[in-house]
This record gives C-alpha cells, sequence and structure tokens, in this order.
C-alpha cells in the first residue's frame, strides 16, 4: 500500500482478508510502502500494530498485508 499526502487509511483499501493464510492467526496489519508522511493517527495504528511498515523500495509483487502472530507477509 501506498499512502500519498490526503489519502486515508482503510481496511477497505486492502481487501477482506481477515485470517492468516500460514497459521489462521487474526492479528493482521497492514503494510505500508514508500516514505510516509508521519501523522498522529499513523503514528497511533503503527503502535497498535495495525501498520507496519514495509520498506522504501516498492515492487509490483508486494505483500500488502502481515500476521502479528507469525510475521507472514501476503
Amino acid at each position: 500500500m501506498i499512502i500519498l499526502p490526503g489519502m486515508e487509511i482503510t481496511w477497505e483499501s486492502i481487501g477482506s482478508m481477515t485470517e492468516c493464510p500460514k497459521c489462521g492467526g487474526t492479528d493482521i496489519a497492514m503494510i505500508l510502502w514508500g516514505l510516509p508522511q508521519m501523522s498522529e493517527d499513523l503514528e497511533k495504528k503503527v503502535k497498535d500494530k495495525k501498520i507496519v511498515f514495509g520498506g522504501c523500495c516498492i515492487s509490483g509483487g508486494d505483500p500488502k498485508l502481515e500476521c502479528n502472530d507469525c510475521g507472514w507477509r501476503y
């Protein structure tokens, strides 16, 4: 997921996957790629493990979600 200034981060933007295909865990975070513009809302979501940073190198097949239970990215 790439967030540009002014974009709202929502679960709907990444689909309805709510369970890890590897371990079945339900504690799922969105992966944010690129160089985000930090805000209070983004900081809270990172602290709450709802969003994790993927890095600044973006390719066409980057995973969108990460399981907080097992660390699997998909």
